[in-house]
């Protein structure tokens, strides 16, 4: 008796093999990650695990993302695709709307369940994972999101905030999977490279402003944490507050957390237990427990836009709408913008974050400042500036930052700079702004932080004419400080509800630590409140 060949399965006829989505969205690593974790344990099931990660082109279009988020995160892709190689199934990369994604994927495959972090990002990716949700219920697949760092979803209790954050730091890490099961049928589904990353036509700053970049991934974050602890981060409590020794002293881990090549919690078990190292310099325990301070404030900020997302883009008090807007000066912004204010430190500032993608702390706070105070500039757009300038932007550390420093939360003291003066202190000899503002490189230490000072014959031999060859100081700064303050104080006075505002806004978001009292009196007082106290806050990215 002959047999009858068998016909070739077509799409349509082969039965929907039973998968798990593990979506990857910025936690790109296999290790401490419970939803890969959780995921690969169906397995057992027959259910098998597809690592997804969606290049979403609208995201991509918005006015915080840039060519540097992009660039990091394609070098953390690649190497999370080995990683996952080795284990049995790469990453599958889809470019177009997640949502479409989970259609096709849906039409082809029987999706048992919808695996990924919680993601605290922006407005955007706020409403698409809305939006996901209803697709998910609409569907009747389960979306399971676990926690993301120490940031708590539904949660308003600020009184017990610090004793979950402890808690899930604390908790055992998640075991990488040993294997993942090959799924045969996506060359079914798609005929074409799983792991393929597109070409995004992205806004760039300039083609020499990559060059200094941090470079993604998960084994170059382990190599920079390890050189930190080991090494560079002995004296980070001196020296993160001056650009001459942040950039060494620093951890540098912030692009790593902010994308997820490092889990927060690995960084806070590994940061512990070096603190524990037997016989260790007290200089060396003062900069760990400083660290671990700022990976607390981390979380404390991101916790603000995961509570209320529209501080994106809304101030924080309603009250001081208008404060700003209105006044918004373009060609001051484009001086600020390009490093060309005619403050020598502020311009080296800027002019080193374009290029390098990093600042430390206290010099981000001053830009904002000087942006907001002496330029009056409502705070969105050089928010946005920033966000694509940053190589480790992340929201929610970000628009909590900028609204402090604008002074539109209410519960902070104006945190005002005095540019000369931080010239001065952090950079004495001019060498961090001779870098970076080669125009004022025969300048010498008298006047290289206020070079319009220097008489024209002087400039003359130097080279550097000042309106000329680097421009003179769009403002005065003094003037323009004091006019800021007066405009605070009248706003407030004029507008009564500002304490009612205030105090229901730090009630609900304010930190509960405990603050020293201040010991400062009269005149002192309020010099000390126009710095930052950097014992109690952590600055966009904190390290």
């Amino acid at each position: 008796m002959k047999s009858t060949p068998t016909e070739p399965l077509s799409k349509e006829s082969l039965p929907k093999e039973s998968i798990v989505i593990v979506w990857f969205k910025r936690d790109l690593r296999i290790h401490d990650h419970e939803p890969l974790t959780t995921a690969a344990s169906l397995q057992n099931k027959g259910i098998k695990v597809l690592p997804l990660y969606v290049v979403e082109p609208d995201y991509w279009q918005l006015p915080d993302s840039s060519a540097r988020h992009w660039r990091f995160i394609s070098q953390s892709l690649a190497e999370l695709n080995q990683a996952l190689l080795s284990l049995g199934q790469g990453l599958w990369v889809e470019h177009s709307t997640v949502i479409s994604v989970l259609q096709k994927l849906a039409a082809h495959f029987n999706i048992v369940g919808l695996y990924s972090h919680q993601e605290s990002g922006n407005l955007w990716t706020y409403q698409r994972d809305k939006d996901v949700t209803i697709w998910c219920l609409k569907n009747k697949i389960k979306w399971h999101e676990s926690e993301a760092y120490g940031v708590l979803r539904r949660f308003n209790d600020r009184d017990r905030w610090a004793y979950y954050w402890e808690k899930y730091m604390v908790r055992e890490k998640s075991i990488a999977p040993v294997s993942l099961a090959k799924i045969e049928s996506l060359k079914v589904y798609n005929d074409r490279p799983g792991f393929d990353l597109p070409a995004l036509d992205l806004t760039v700053l300039e083609r020499d402003e990559n060059k200094h970049l941090q470079e993604g991934g998960r084994s170059r974050g382990s190599a920079c944490f390890k050189s930190f602890l080991n090494e560079r981060g002995k004296q980070y409590s001196f020296n993160m507050s001056s650009p001459l020794t942040a950039f060494r002293s620093c951890s540098r881990l912030s692009p790593h957390i902010a994308f997820g090549t490092l889990s927060l919690r690995e960084i806070v078990q590994k940061l512990r237990k070096q603190a524990k190292t037997p016989h260790l310099e007290d200089s060396w325990k003062r900069s760990l427990r400083s660290f671990d301070s700022r990976l607390h404030w981390h979380c404390h900020f991101i916790q603000k836009l995961e509570t209320e997302p529209l501080f994106e883009t809304h101030n924080m008090l309603p009250v001081f709408d208008g404060l700003r807007e209105n006044a918004f000066n373009e060609d001051y912004f484009e001086a600020w913008k390009s490093g060309n204010t005619g403050y020598p430190f502020i311009d080296a500032c800027m002019r080193c974050l374009r290029h390098t993608g990093w600042l430390n702390f206290r010099m981000r706070a001053m830009l904002v400042s000087f942006s907001s105070y002496q330029l009056w500039l409502h705070w969105q757009r050089p928010a946005w500036h920033l966000a694509q300038c940053f190589t480790d932007y992340e929201p929610g550390i970000h628009y909590s930052q900028i609204q402090m420093q604008s002074g539109t939360t209410g519960i902070n003291t104006l945190r005002i700079y005095n540019p000369v003066k931080q010239s001065q202190d952090q950079d004495p000899k001019g060498v961090f702004i001779k870098r970076w503002v080669p125009e004022l490189s025969e300048y010498n230490d008298e006047y290289i932080h206020e070079p319009w000072t220097m008489p024209m014959a002087m400039q003359q031999q130097k080279g550097c004419i000042i309106g000329t060859s680097y421009p003179q100081p769009i403002v005065e700064h003094v003037a323009a400080l004091r006019e800021a303050r007066a405009k605070f104080t009248a706003f407030k006075q004029h507008h009564p509800e500002f304490w009612q505002q205030a105090q229901a806004l730090n009630a609900k978001h304010g930190s509960r630590k405990r603050k020293a009292k201040s010991k400062t009196k009269g005149t002192n007082r309020k010099i000390a409140n126009t710095r930052i106290d950097i014992d109690q806050l952590s600055l966009f990215q904190p390290i």
